[in-house]
């Protein structure tokens, strides 16, 4: 089963990336024909505004191939069809945000002070004291802006959090309540039960990563190759492992992102979009909770936490001291505006995950 699985493995790889190299050039063509562009942000590197416009969305083509061929040639309940549900879920609202920044207007940012303001807007009472709600409400929404991202696609960071954590609330609750998973593995130990405390821990893991993976999209090739390097990884795991549906998933995945990064090398020529991120980040969640190596998946996704991390860490550091612990953040802006050409940092840091990639491998075979 072994030759055979990985032949297997090898053909839907093939098949997914077939289908996404004949589909980039019309979905860029498609793009570029409508002014879909990418916004770039204001306070980003000034080397960086010539990338104005470039097509975006690029997700959308290699979440599709990978769809088509793991709903025809590899349907499995629990290691592929929840992984694809989950990545869809995260996909779409991925998908809500790039159009509301290719559009630059939104209902969205209202919706929620329209509709809940008698419970969340400021409330006096005879005493001059606000509700506990809107307190709740103002600290939610200030936590938010810390250590979200942009929100200058008209959707405020803190409706991203409320609908990341109605998808990370649902993969909670399937893990633990569906699946009866309420176990860490850890390396030399093994299983360990640390019952309620599993959907709790899931349910940050999502949303630190999927945010992550979002921070780290900001140079052309950087997260789509670290992806590339975690699903290898995650290919070789699964063989390792047993799931033998799963790794063809891997595989489909890793193929079906080759072409991708193919037009988004510098200088790019598609941009993934939110779409495309929230999707690998899901993606990388669940492979690591469905096999239970969440613990190597912190070590073989480290570069896209400290990327990630980077930026929240800098707001924080500046709010109460005024001070900045980077020159911008996230870190690969911090390179940049040392000196360092773009190509070359996503060189390095490529480097960096393929080295705490074989880390992580090793841990989780221990």
């Amino acid at each position: 089963m072994g030759t055979v699985g990985i032949m297997i493995d090898l053909l839907l790889l093939f098949l997914a990336c077939l289908i996404s190299f004949a589909l980039y050039p019309i979905w860029i063509n498609f793009v570029y024909k409508f002014q879909m562009g990418e916004s770039i942000r204001t306070e980003g590197p000034e080397t960086h505004k010539k990338k104005e416009g470039t097509p975006t969305m690029g997700g959308l083509v290699f979440v599709l191939s990978v769809t088509i061929v793991s709903l025809v040639f590899n349907r499995s309940r629990t290691q592929t069809i929840f992984p694809l549900f989950i990545a869809t879920l995260a996909g779409l609202l991925g998908l809500l945000e790039d159009f509301t920044k290719v559009y630059r207007k939104s209902g969205l940012p209202g919706f929620f002070e329209y509709h809940f303001r008698n419970l969340f807007r400021k409330k006096v009472t005879g005493k001059g004291r606000e509700t506990i709600f809107s307190r709740i409400w103002k600290g939610f929404k200030e936590i938010s802006r810390i250590v979200g991202s942009s929100d200058e696609g008209g959707i405020k960071t803190y409706h991203k959090f409320i609908f990341q954590g109605l998808v990370a609330g649902f993969v909670s609750y399937w893990v633990y309540f569906k699946l009866g998973w309420d176990y860490i593995w850890f390396p030399l130990i093994g299983n360990v039960h640390i019952g309620f405390g599993y959907p709790i821990f899931v349910f940050f893991l999502f949303i630190v990563i999927l945010n992550a993976v979002a921070f780290t999209d900001g140079l052309d090739g950087l997260a789509g190759s670290l992806s590339l390097v975690c699903l290898v990884s995650f290919w070789i795991l699964s063989r390792l492992l047993g799931y033998n549906s799963l790794a063809g998933f891997c595989a489909t995945f890793v193929g079906a992102l080759v072409p991708f990064l193919y037009f988004n090398v510098f200088p790019a020529r598609v941009f993934m979009g939110n779409v495309g991120s929230y999707v690998l980040g899901a993606i990388l969640v669940i492979l690591a909770v469905v096999m239970h190596r969440e613990v190597a998946f912190l070590i073989m996704g480290l570069v896209f936490l400290v990327d990630g991390v980077s930026s929240p860490l800098q707001q924080i550091v500046y709010k109460f001291t005024k001070k900045r612990l980077l020159r911008m953040a996230p870190l690969h802006h911090h390179f940049e505006l040392k000196g360092w050409h773009e190509s070359k940092i996503t060189l390095r840091f490529l480097l960096f995950g393929i080295l705490f990639a074989f880390a992580g491998i090793f841990i989780a075979i221990l």
